[in-house]
């Protein structure tokens, strides 16, 4: 096996290899490691220590491994590195591959960079996007990509020959990364064509002219006039027919049955939400100020809207509204996607056809620097919350095709005390400040009891504040920890209740958490019908949740996104190509079907964002369709292969992963009538 390598290779010395689990090293030299397996299945890990010599490949879009699967097996390899170990969940990037048997690869990882800050040249042209064309893409979590200290290979497979063999090479660069403004004058202006693609460059499924959208109405015409309802084996919720009969009560509920929690169609049947968020949503990219990066037609209005421009270009500006609905129902169907996901068009949730879902976003209160939370005690939330329900309920709280109803989305519950902190630090009468106040007064009855907890000198409780005092003593922790606690059972509360008002026949799905602190998801479980959690991971195998009470999970948000059809950004979660990216969906699910409390996840979003952004600057390549309505191959193949094989997978006993050794999709498996075993 021979390397290439794009870095300097340093002597042997530079790099120290450790393995743990059921291989043994059987090579090292400066060039590669040799790993011998020593189970049939097994894990393994393999950790390359550069800290002696740290890589430079700050020149690099992506750091790259190459690897050898000498092995009968398929490898799902999960990657790891970071040039601080100290802080290494903000100070690194990771990948995820499955290498075939006897498969060559190299493993390429992007190396995501901290914000160019608005002064940059390339945010003062092609504005505050968070991918730029030459390998740059801006991430909470990056790493010093000058500075690589350590790469980490965490290794499965299944069904070897013990004794085989697996081969590592060195940690090299990968791929163009420039950030001087010298490149700028390389680009070709405009930008972008009149349907919103990038001029330059060719990929599956680009549109050179209009007529060729004509020529998708045809085929897009005969899959709705062909594809009408949920495939063989499926309800017509899109839950398995042929399992256990369970009790159908007109509407989703959820249940336990075997160690396993499931959704229950409303016809009682077995059902596990796979669906997609903001189906049939198009991103508002802006134009004003950025003049040049459009077409002439697009140049005279502030924004544009290309996603729909193009479906309006297919179907026509009369009706194209319900042909785009019929279109992505049978899209649905034919793939294999039973939910509509939150944010997505209302035309979706009106035709009795398809489980939908809900989701309402209350006014929140801004508590010291926490600018995104609600106020639990504020009647600005209650009240906002319980109009905003009671304006749903007039269309749908009767509907059996309302899967449950999401409320708010990713609010920044902190971490530690910090929280607790910024609301005594918020404004006097801020209606958290004064039932904090409240409670220490209960907790204390004389400001003086609390000063001796504290050490510290208030005159009266309105007096307190986070600052001076000794933030790290136990007594403050506690008490910190013990608001926060009647915070967040506050806010449940307050959302369960007014859930139970509206909407008592459907489920509560929670807040879509981005964060985990063990205290508020907790309060969580104690009042979710279901605990929703968007994991922008590539693998949750490790993730843990702390819960009062067992509840089922579903993820609410899950993306891979790449760059080969045009857009420059890979998303939350990234993907090296597009197998990968069918790999990377197939494997996800796969974890969750076989996790127990996990009843459903949805992925983000139906259609990927424009290459000038929308208007957050994210501009990632994470749709199942492109911004001309065109389906992504291999990733719809591999919703479909997933689809066919779901309910079977989760009702078995499941090793590997859905569609392990190829990406390509192997027809539906017939259900059984098997419940899951604990």
């Amino acid at each position: 096996m021979c390397f290439v390598f794009a870095v300097p290779v340093h002597a042997a010395v530079d790099k120290k290899v450790r393995v743990t689990g059921d291989a043994r090293l059987t090579e090292e030299s400066g060039e590669r490691v040799g790993l011998s397996l020593e189970k049939t299945s097994g894990r393994a890990v393999v950790v390359l220590d550069y800290t002696e010599a740290p890589l430079d490949l700050s020149a690099f879009r992506d750091i790259a491994i190459p690897i050898q699967n000498g092995t009968d097996s398929e490898l799902d390899v999960l990657v790891n590195a970071t040039s601080d170990r100290r802080a290494e969940w903000l100070r690194s990037t990771s990948g995820r591959f499955l290498v075939r048997s006897a498969e060559e690869m190299d493993l390429t990882v992007l190396m995501t960079r901290p914000d160019l800050g608005p002064d940059h040249p390339y945010v003062k042209r092609l504005g505050d996007l968070h991918a730029f064309p030459w390998g740059y893409q801006q991430h909470w979590r990056h790493m010093n990509a000058s500075a690589v200290s350590e790469v980490t290979l965490r290794l499965k497979w299944n069904h070897a020959a013990v004794g085989q063999t697996v081969e590592i090479g060195r940690a090299r660069g990968f791929g163009t990364f420039r950030t001087d403004p010298a490149a700028l004058e390389t680009l070709e202006m405009p930008l972008v064509d009149p349907f919103g693609q990038l001029r330059v460059g060719e990929w599956p499924g680009k549109v050179k002219a209009a007529s060729e959208l004509q020529e998708d109405k045809v085929r897009d015409r005969d899959l709705v006039a062909t594809v009408t309802k949920p495939g063989a084996g499926r309800s017509r919720f899109g839950g398995m027919t042929g399992g256990p009969a369970l009790k159908a009560t007109g509407f989703f509920r959820v249940e336990k049955i075997n160690g396993s929690w499931w959704f229950v169609d409303p016809d009682g049947n077995l059902f596990w939400s796979l669906g997609v968020n903001c189906a049939g949503s198009s991103v508002q990219t802006r134009v004003k100020g950025r003049e040049e990066l459009f077409s002439e037609e697009d140049r005279s209005e502030p924004t544009a809207s290309h996603y729909w421009k193009n479906v309006k270009r297919k179907f026509g500006e009369e009706d194209w509204r319900n042909r785009h609905t019929e279109l992505i129902q049978a899209r649905m169907f034919d793939w294999g996607l039973n939910t509509v996901g939150a944010w997505s068009i209302p035309e979706t949730s009106a035709t009795g056809r398809i489980p939908y879902t809900l989701i309402v976003h209350p006014n929140l209160q801004q508590l010291g620097k926490v600018k995104k939370i609600a106020d639990p005690f504020s009647e600005s939330f209650t009240t906002s919350l319980e109009r905003n329900l009671k304006d749903l309920a007039a269309t749908h709280a009767n509907s059996p095709w309302l899967l449950g109803v999401f409320i708010d989305n990713e609010l920044d519950w902190q971490g530690g005390h910090e929280l607790v902190k910024e609301i005594i630090r918020s404004y006097k009468d801020a209606p958290a400040r004064v039932a904090l106040l409240k409670f220490l007064e209960s907790r204390y009855g004389d400001v003086s009891e609390l000063n001796k907890a504290w050490n510290t000198d208030f005159n009266s409780f309105a007096e307190i504040r986070a600052t001076p005092g000794p933030l790290g003593e136990k007594k403050f922790a506690k008490d910190l920890d013990d608001f926060l606690a009647v915070f967040a059972d506050r806010y449940f509360t307050v959302c369960k209740e007014t859930m139970r008002r509206t909407f008592p026949n459907h489920l509560y799905l929670g807040c879509r958490f981005n964060q985990f602190n063990p205290i508020i998801t907790a309060a969580a479980s104690r009042h979710c019908d279901v605990i929703s959690l968007n994991i922008y991971q590539h693998s949750f195998e490790a993730f843990r949740l702390i819960t009062d009470e067992d509840r089922p999970w579903i993820i609410s948000e899950f993306h891979f996104g790449m760059r080969d059809h045009g857009v420059w950004g890979t998303g939350l979660t990234w993907a090296a190509d597009g197998r990968n990216q069918a790999d990377l969906f197939q494997a996800y699910v796969s974890d969750a079907l076989r996790h127990p409390n996990i009843v459903g996840a949805h992925w983000f979003a139906w259609t990927s964002q424009t290459v000038t952004g929308r208007g957050d600057g994210e501009n990632f390549g994470v749709g199942f369709v492109t911004v001309v309505d065109r389906p992504v191959e291999p990733l719809i193949g591999a919703v479909r292969n997933v689809s066919d094989h779901l309910y079977p997978y989760r009702l078995g006993d499941s090793q590997g992963r859905i569609g392990e050794g190829s990406s390509i999709p192997s027809g539906p498996q017939e259900a059984t009538g098997k419940v899951p075993k604990p």
